[in-house]
């Protein structure tokens, strides 16, 4: 594992006091896979979105599924089936 390529899930439960760690995740693997500030951050609204999106939606799961990923290409943020990512 290294910045060009690593992978890992976590699940969160599906509540708002939740939603600022992820998107804090976004920005830190966004840093660490050599995007840009201003990228990072961009990408870490679009994260929080998705996130937020998932909180509206009724559900029987009581967790949000986050697999946060990169394979030497674009890094990716699954959410719930929606894909967020940004080139670094």
């Amino acid at each position: 594992m290294d910045a060009s390529t690593f992978e890992f899930t976590i699940s969160i439960p599906r509540d708002a006091q939740f939603v600022s760690m992820v998107r804090g995740l976004a920005v830190h693997a966004a840093r660490y896979a050599s995007c840009a500030n201003s990228d990072a951050e961009t990408f870490a609204g679009s994260v929080e979105a998705a996130v937020h999106a998932c909180l509206r939606e009724t559900s029987p799961n009581a967790t949000i599924s986050v697999v946060v990923r990169r394979d030497a290409g674009p890094l990716e943020f699954l959410i719930d089936g929606r894909t967020i990512a940004v080139e670094p």
